[in-house]
């Protein structure tokens, strides 16, 4: 990679990249025009540890989201005003026609970080939207020129806690997707499922315990019971206590749960106890002991149902589509976040 002040830097890029844009190619033997194909500027902030992760995460996006990718990270061993840079581009064939699309890595010595966004600016496609992913370990110098840029935010809750997350963010005004709020998509439908037929009972929950495998970068409960809190109106006095919207208590507990075959951070069950029509109401969704890739759900008391359901698995390529891609529940998603935050600081 070739190190030069920041300035001189953007203008050898604007050249690698107009040289190309501008040059036949001849893949098929013939020079053919160029075709870009751009749903987006993607932008990933990693670690200088996970470069790799990053750039393979961005060639992964190019089959199903094509555009421009930025891999940016920072080196304190880059004399302070440098960054270093690559460029790459390819294209394929596509009835014929050459589609391309081009990457762009970046790594900012110590003063170059705060002016990450501006060079960002002047390299983003203009017509389509910029997309910042903030990776694991991300340089916490390179976000604040950053964040003001991003039309999109992708985080992931598994390794960023919820009050991080709402500390960059504070007032809500980019939207954002989390990969960890797509992962545990089915232990939300779960839960919602034990209410289908008995809705009186959301108002009177009295216990909710959830079990996860210790050991977590995060603490996987706090962005299921942000969830469950924001959508049924309750406050959070404390992590083991909250209110409804009644006034009425509702007790937390949290219990840790190791289970061979499972990493550290996994959901392993959730148990709620309610009342319906004056009878008690026990729900719980469970991890199976011999197969931690699937659950029993059961209802007992006022309610009796018991089924079995698989935790279907998606690759972190579709998990992260998922979170670029749906951004219906996004406001779910901050509400999630925000208390998830507020329970986390009690």
């Amino acid at each position: 990679m070739t190190a030069l002040p920041v300035g001189e830097a953007l203008t050898r890029i604007e050249a690698e990249l107009t040289s190309f844009w501008s040059s036949p190619d001849e893949q098929a033997g013939a020079p053919m025009t160029k075709v870009r194909s751009s749903t987006m500027s993607f932008v990933a902030v990693a670690a200088s540890s996970d470069v790799e992760q990053a750039r393979a995460t961005t060639d992964a996006l190019a089959d199903t989201h094509p555009g421009r990718a930025f891999m940016l990270t920072s080196d304190g061993r880059l004399a302070p005003w440098e960054v270093s840079y690559d460029v790459r581009a390819a294209c394929r064939l596509d009835g014929g026609t050459p589609i391309c699309f081009d990457w762009i890595e970046m790594t900012f010595g110590a003063m170059a970080c705060e002016r990450a966004g501006s060079v960002v600016a002047a390299l983003a496609l203009p017509e389509v939207p910029v997309v910042v992913e903030i990776g694991r370990g991300a340089p916490r110098a390179l976000l604040p020129s950053l964040l003001p840029r991003a039309d999109r935010l992708i985080v992931d809750s598994a390794h960023t806690s919820a009050s991080r997350i709402v500390e960059m963010l504070h007032d809500g005004a980019v939207p954002v997707g989390d990969r960890q709020f797509v992962r545990t998509y089915q232990w939300r439908e779960l839960v919602a499922r034990f209410f289908d037929d008995a809705l009186a009972a959301l108002g009177a929950i009295h216990e909710v315990t959830v079990g996860r495998t210790p050991g977590g970068a995060t603490e996987p409960a706090a962005l299921l019971l942000g969830w469950l809190g924001s959508r049924l109106g309750w406050g959070f006095e404390a992590r083991d206590r909250a209110r409804d919207r009644q006034g009425e208590p509702v007790r937390v507990t949290l219990r840790d749960d190791p289970r061979e075959g499972l990493p550290p951070g996994q959901i392993t069950g959730v148990w709620i106890e309610a009342s319906l029509e004056g009878q008690p109401l026990s729900l719980a969704c469970v991890r199976d002991l011999e197969n931690p890739k699937q659950v029993a759900w059961t209802r007992r008391g006022a309610r009796v149902t018991s089924h079995e359901h698989a935790l279907g698995h998606r690759d972190e390529a579709w998990v992260l589509v998922k979170a670029l891609d749906a951004t219906e529940g996004d406001r779910v998603l901050w509400d999630a976040l925000v208390l998830a935050a507020q329970w986390s600081e009690r």
